[in-house]
């Protein structure tokens, strides 16, 4: 569903934050509460969705506040965890990272990241 090319534009299938920031978010994002689908909607909604909401806002809060930069460490990141190079690698990035599906879709292998600490 959350790469259905009707919903979330043409290039529903790269991974792209920016999409939810530019005008594409007004162009494809429509007020249905269906189609977004971790925390299901209507009379079976999430009853912790503004729990969990609320808890990564102070969580991405704390953390941007305790680090100055973020940067992805491509020398640390297990060599598992990139796509094949065979692979058709995206505009956005000079190399694409692995993803394993499960009930939930994770980096594989996880996201090897340098940050540095803030300057009170």
């Amino acid at each position: 569903m959350h790469r259905r090319k009707d919903l979330w534009g043409p290039d529903a299938d790269s991974f792209d934050p920016d999409r939810f920031l530019d005008s594409r978010a007004s162009e494809y994002l429509t007020p249905n509460p269906y189609i977004f689908v971790p925390f299901n909607a209507g009379p079976r909604i999430c009853l912790g969705q503004q729990f969990a909401y609320n808890e990564m806002e102070f969580f991405l809060t704390r953390l941007l506040q305790s680090f100055g930069s973020f940067d992805i460490a491509w020398d640390a990141q297990p060599a598992e965890s990139t796509v094949p190079k065979g692979w058709i690698q995206t505009e956005k990035s000079e190399r694409n990272i692995g993803y394993v599906a499960g009930l939930t879709m994770a980096v594989k292998d996880g996201l090897w990241m340098r940050m540095t600490e803030a300057k009170v």
